[in-house]
This record gives structure tokens, sequence and C-alpha cells, in this order.
């Protein structure tokens, strides 16, 4: 066997979904050399599978520590869908869609995070819901609508961000499995590939559902992988303009009339494959809110593996006994609304820039 190929880095980044990527885009604020190392392809795992809704499915429900994640990403996605255009061409299809949340039961819930989060919630009434979307059912009785929420195309995005990544001189690395961290006196100081051995004092973690295989078990961290399916329709006419939650369940339009609907939550450990059963569950909850997909076949069916966690926020902070090896993951259903926010707090740690007390509740 040959001699692997020593190379040398400020920052290694394990992970090239979307937390790795905009990571490794934060890192280049700070002038860091950076490799990028996949074990796929950039984004290709639950990055590319992700519905893309830049908003958490009821954001009533999030909790206040994390509200700061997704408040930060709601308030940036614009700007950063603006330069990824302009540097790479490619849209990624931010679109204010507006969301309808048909949980009314929450309702005041809803207006009370709306009052205190200077958001809009406007309560829909039956026949007002029949103008808004005349091809929900017409069982549904009241909704809450939020205007602002945003949505993106996951795939446009990851496109867009490895060219972006490309340009600014960040070395990737895809179809590269990482076989071990490097650490000596409990201090971070490389990886080892099947080719490759990567020299840096610098080590993220951004691996998503996997980061339990490379972050030591002593750490004690609590990240799993929670399998999600989804159906693809491609109905003959525009059928909904905005995006539909019940419960743990969406409809999403795209801006080409496609329509996503989401997504199982299944404790199913590494099987990242599809299901007839969920095949059957999802286009009875597509059938129950737009009655007209009933006479539309699902033109496609996938399945990904999100990092869940039994906690309320993801992990952003550095080993507790080995120097410079960090962590970015667990962010479960919420990594592109999160990712902005998680990325700028793990650039400032890396570079020191950042008092560790200040994200003690990400640790």
């Amino acid at each position: 066997m040959p001699n692997k190929i020593n190379k040398h880095f400020d920052v290694l980044i394990v992970g090239g979904g979307i937390i790795g990527m905009l990571t490794a885009r934060k890192l280049l604020d700070e002038q860091c050399k950076v490799a990028l190392i996949e074990q796929d392809v950039l984004g290709g795992k639950a990055t590319w599978a992700a519905g893309g809704i830049l908003s958490p499915l009821n954001p009533w429900q999030l909790s206040a520590t994390a509200q700061p994640l997704v408040d930060e990403g709601r308030y940036t996605f614009p700007a950063l869908a603006d330069e990824l255009k302009q540097e790479t061409a490619i849209d990624i299809e931010l679109l204010q869609s507006g969301m309808l949340v048909l949980d009314t039961h929450q309702k005041h819930q809803a207006l009370e995070w709306a009052k205190n989060s200077n958001q809009v919630i406007e309560t829909i009434s039956d026949n007002d819901l029949r103008e808004f979307e005349p091809n929900l059912s017409n069982t549904l009785n009241e909704a809450l609508y939020v205007p602002s929420i945003q949505q993106v195309r996951p795939p446009r995005l990851i496109a867009a961000l490895k060219i972006y990544l490309q340009q600014n001189n960040i070395s990737i690395y895809e179809n590269t499995d990482v076989e071990k961290i490097l650490t000596e006196s409990n201090q971070a100081v490389g990886i080892t590939t099947k080719n490759y051995t990567f020299h840096s004092k610098k080590i993220i973690i951004c691996n998503g559902a996997w980061a339990n295989d490379l972050f030591p078990s002593t750490s004690n961290i609590d990240i799993h992988p929670i399998r999600g399916q989804m159906l693809l329709y491609q109905p003959p006419k525009r059928l909904l303009t905005r995006i539909i939650i019940k419960e743990k369940s969406y409809l999403i339009p795209r801006q080409d009339g496609h329509i996503l609907c989401g997504s199982t939550i299944e404790d199913v450990g590494f099987k990242n494959e599809i299901t007839q059963a969920a095949r059957l569950s999802l286009q009875n909850i597509a059938n129950e809110l737009a009655p007209l997909l009933s006479k539309n076949t699902p033109v496609r069916q996938w399945s990904a593996l999100r990092p869940g966690t039994g906690r309320a926020v993801p992990y952003i902070c550095e080993h507790p006994n080995i120097i410079g090896l960090y962590l970015n993951s667990g962010h479960y259903r919420y990594g592109i609304i999160m990712g902005i926010a998680s990325a700028r707090i793990m650039a400032e740690l890396v570079t020191n820039t950042l008092n560790k007390s200040q994200i003690k509740e990400f640790s």
C-alpha cells in the first residue's frame, strides 16, 4: 500500500452537509485554510432531502434557547441568497410563501409568540381559507397564517454553496471516509483517510447523524439517526401557493408547481431506505389536506437520516477533554434555518473570538 499523502490545514471540517458548508463559508471570513471532507457528495444526505422551510413547523413551540438560531437564519437568508446568486448565478429559489398552520388549538400560544417575537399571525376562518387556498380540503375550519415564512430549494442551495466554496479555494474532498481522529496529549492534530493524512489542530465534526462515530463516546453526546421520508407530486396545474402544516406533516409548493409532502419520523437506526408503508401514510396526509392530489401519483419518493437528539438545541461546542476538537451537529429537522447562526458561532469559537460562557447551552 502506498504511503498516505500528508496535507496541512488551519481547520478540518468533517461532514459536507449544510452545516459543514456554511461553517466553511464563515471561516473564509477569518482567512483560514480549510478542508471540507465528506463521505458522500456535498449535501447528498439530509440536506438534499430536506423540505427547505425556513422555520420550525410550529415556531411557537421552539425553545427560547433555540429561537435566536432560527431568528438569525430568517433575517440573514435573503442576503445569503443574493450573495450566492451574484457569485454563482444560481437562484436558490428563496420564496416568501407564507405558512398556514392547521393546528388552531395552539392559537393562544401562537398569538403570544407573535406578540413577543414581533411577528404577524392572522387567524383565517373557514370561508377565508377557501379564498386563501381553494384546493385545501373543505373539512378544515380555521388556520393560523404566518405570512413571513420563507422556503428554499435545498438541491439548488447545495449546488450554489459548492461552487462558492470552490471559487474561494476551500479544499473539498468528496467520497472520502474518515478513519480516525488523531490526537496527541489530549490535543487534536489531524485525521486519517484511506489516501490522506490531514494535519490540523482544529477539527470540526459536522457529519450529522454520524457524529457519534467520530466524537469520542466519553463526550456523552446524544445524536442518533431519525429517518424521514417524502413524496414529490407534479400536478398538471398549480394547486397550492402556501406551505401547509398539520401537526408534524406538511405540503410545500415549489416555484415550479411541484408539491412536496413530508415527512415521516422513524427511529430505525441507520436504515436509509424508502418503504411502502411510508408512501401510503404520506399519500393519506396529502389526500386529506388537498384532495385533488389524490388524482396524482407521486413522481418520486426518498428518505434521509436526520441528526436527532433528545434535547432542544444542537451541539455547538468544543470537546470537554480534547483541545481543538469541535462539534456542530444535532440540528434535527432545522439544519438549514439554524445553519447560518451555527456556522457563525462555530467560526468564532474556533478562532477564539467568542466567550465560551456565551454558548454553554449548546455544549
